[in-house]
């Protein structure tokens, strides 16, 4: 080319220090270097450097034996090679060169069950697995290799950790923890900078995102910081020979229990209401990498809330993923490891949170006592009146949770009492009454006709199902089954019209935007906004 001297400099930029994802060399003549090139000078890496690296490292690979057992390929969709045991990551979507940025470029919105099982499939089935994971978080610091904990150091600086390891102290603090009671040693509550509670609601753009995401905003991390527990992505996914996991069913009852948790200090911290929404932020949309789940008073929500709703994950939804998995893995004997674990969890949560919102007296016979099949128990279910014969619940499984609360060998928690004297039952009561109702037809319908499974509202349909889960019930609704009552030589059931589809699905509700006003009621403890 024409105006050029024959003093040429030729220089790449590696990786790291790069602006552009493609290959380019620089051609620049040396004569007339402008102050741009001394600015860049520290990553202006020569092509002869370049060069001699790779004939360096060409001669050192002709010295390894040809009989080195070739390594298997891997599926062509995957995005991890493995060498000598370790993971390496390669280039992903849009140019993603980690882990989290591959997460966040394939799954942008993470804020349900779905969006959360996919990021698990593919964490699985496509991005190596804990193991890469692990080696991600080692390269940047969070993690110590030899004894799988997160770091509790100020290089990186991961503040939850510090909290729960005892290093960092936050003030005006020690007091809240009480209200854990004896979640007290395996959690601990922490806060956000006292700045950002300040703005909760400030829509101020240098506080939107930073500020804290209601009037009422705390954290709950876990006291043990094996990496495992870093983030809810990785439940139930490290491998226990070779980095001391846990299986998928502790997991859960980890969950079931760190929902107790926050649940406990919910209803014993002052000034808070009673809808309490509590969240995961899955890794990869992750600001921290050690576990924190957020605990908000969902009466109060601040712009930063509407933000981040795009990854807020219901502690619920975490719990429904995990269910499915052990369902899918273990079959028959998971569901019943699972029913088991749902007996105990179900009797903790609803004992902590019954001991700050009922009172406890002694029991009155007029209302219900073990006995005879006759008698009437009268319950409050979540604030609302319920009659039911205890022949009835007597439906139940054996060895549900909704059966063994009204046999005279229940050992489990004591009964809380409303004023009125009716067992109180910390249950949804919607769904309660739909289970209820159910049970009741199955008491109704001889035993040589079959009763279809209960026709449940579409936005109810997933209480239902978590709460016949919890109560040992599900099986009975899953599906059609023969009635309980005794044959009386009725008619043929009729029919429904043939215009009408019981079972199907409505369509979704259209979505909505961010409302102009907060809602004033939340009907459950999580919520999903869509």
């Amino acid at each position: 080319v024409g105006g050029w001297y024959d003093q040429v400099g030729l220089y790449v930029n590696v990786f790291g220090h790069n602006n552009v994802n493609s290959l380019f060399v620089h051609i620049l003549d040396m004569t007339e270097v402008g102050p741009g090139f001394s600015v860049q000078a520290f990553k202006n890496c020569p092509l002869d450097a370049v060069l001699k690296v790779l004939r360096e490292e060409a001669a050192s690979s002709m010295t390894v034996s040809v009989s080195k057992p070739i390594m298997p390929m891997r599926p062509s969709r995957s995005r991890v090679s493995s060498v000598g045991g370790k993971h390496f990551f390669f280039a992903g979507t849009d140019g993603a060169t980690s882990l989290k940025a591959e997460i966040i470029g394939r799954i942008p919105v993470l804020k349900d069950a779905s969006s959360f099982r996919e990021a698990r499939r593919l964490l699985v089935e496509e991005l190596g697995g804990a193991g890469t994971l692990r080696e991600e978080l080692i390269r940047a610091g969070f993690v110590n290799e030899d004894t799988n904990q997160l770091t509790t150091g100020n290089n990186p600086f991961n503040i939850f950790a510090k909290c729960a390891a005892g290093a960092l102290q936050q003030p005006n603090m020690a007091a809240e923890q009480l209200l854990l009671g004896k979640f007290k040693d395996e959690f601990m509550i922490c806060s956000n900078r006292p700045e950002n509670d300040e703005h909760w609601d400030s829509e101020d753009p240098e506080w939107v995102g930073k500020a804290s995401m209601s009037r009422c905003h705390r954290f709950l991390t876990s006291k043990d910081l094996h990496f495992q527990w870093f983030n809810a992505l990785l439940f139930g996914l490290v491998e226990q020979d070779e980095w001391g996991g846990v299986s998928k069913v502790t997991a859960l009852a980890q969950i079931e229990k760190m929902k107790a948790a926050a649940l406990k200090y919910a209803t014993a911290v002052e000034g808070w209401s009673d809808k309490v929404g509590i969240f995961f932020h899955v890794f990869g949309h992750n600001t921290v990498n050690s576990l924190h789940l957020h605990i908000l008073d969902m009466k109060a929500l601040g712009p930063t809330f509407w933000k981040y709703e795009y990854k807020n994950l219901s502690i619920d939804a975490v719990i429904k993923v995990l269910k499915e998995e052990i369902d899918h893995e273990q079959g028959a004997e998971g569901r019943l490891q699972r029913l088991e674990l749902a007996a105990c969890q179900a009797a903790m949560v609803a004992s902590e949170a019954a001991s700050f919102m009922g009172k406890s007296s002694s029991l009155q016979p007029s209302k219900w006592q073990g006995g005879g099949s006759g008698e009437v128990v009268q319950l409050n279910v979540g604030g609302e009146p319920v009659s039911i014969a205890k022949e009835t619940l007597q439906i139940a499984p054996k060895g549900s949770l909704l059966r063994e609360m009204f046999n005279d060998r229940w050992d489990g928690h004591q009964h809380q009492f409303d004023a009125e004297g009716r067992v109180f039952l910390n249950f949804p009561p919607r769904a309660f009454k739909i289970i209820a109702d159910h049970l009741r037809m199955l008491h109704l319908t001889p035993n040589t006709a079959l009763l279809n499974p209960p026709r449940v509202p579409w936005e109810l349909q997933d209480e239902v199902l978590e709460l016949s889960w919890h109560l040992g019930v599900h099986p009975l609704i899953d599906g059609p089954q023969w009635g309980r009552g005794e044959s009386r030589g009725l008619p043929p059931k009729p029919r429904p019209p043939s215009r009408f589809c019981g079972r199907r699905r409505p369509p979704p509700p259209p979505r909505l935007r961010k409302p102009a006003e907060q809602p004033s009621e939340f009907t459950n403890v999580s919520i999903d906004v869509r």
